[in-house]
């Protein structure tokens, strides 16, 4: 877990990896925040491949390092935002799509595994302001 006030996500490339060395896991999904291109609306939502995270990049080489040696397969959904939005409290629009993206898990899911395989689900955010 991530331990604030100041802005870090922890080490979700290390919780990766101890997680793998103790169990199988047949997919990963990764969910984060992103800023919006010029012109895009905030709060919507994008899916693609690899390790979303943000920063300066170690954390999603170590992901995507592990996942390729164990041949699993990443999956991500992102939720567009402003430079404004990133460094302020969420905004009501950003806030309803939590059931939009729950939605796009759900299904991400049900087309890229089969039953009783296992999925990892990381919902990467930083802990700017929450103290401990």
């Amino acid at each position: 877990k991530a331990e604030g006030p100041s802005a870090t996500v922890g080490r979700p490339g290390d919780a990766v990896e101890e997680i793998i060395s103790k169990q199988k896991l047949d997919t990963i999904i990764m969910i984060d925040a992103a800023l919006k291109m010029e012109g895009e609306e905030s709060a919507t939502v994008a899916q693609g491949f690899g390790a979303a995270i943000g920063g300066i990049g170690t954390e999603r080489f170590q992901i995507e390092e592990i996942a390729t040696k164990h041949k699993i397969p990443v999956f991500a959904i992102i939720i567009k935002e402003s430079v404004k939005e990133a460094i302020t409290l969420m905004t009501k629009n950003i806030a309803d799509k939590a059931d939009d993206v729950r939605s796009q898990i759900y299904e991400m899911i049900k087309d890229n595994t089969k039953e009783g395989q296992n999925v990892l689900v990381i919902g990467v955010g930083n802990t700017l302001g929450v103290s401990q």
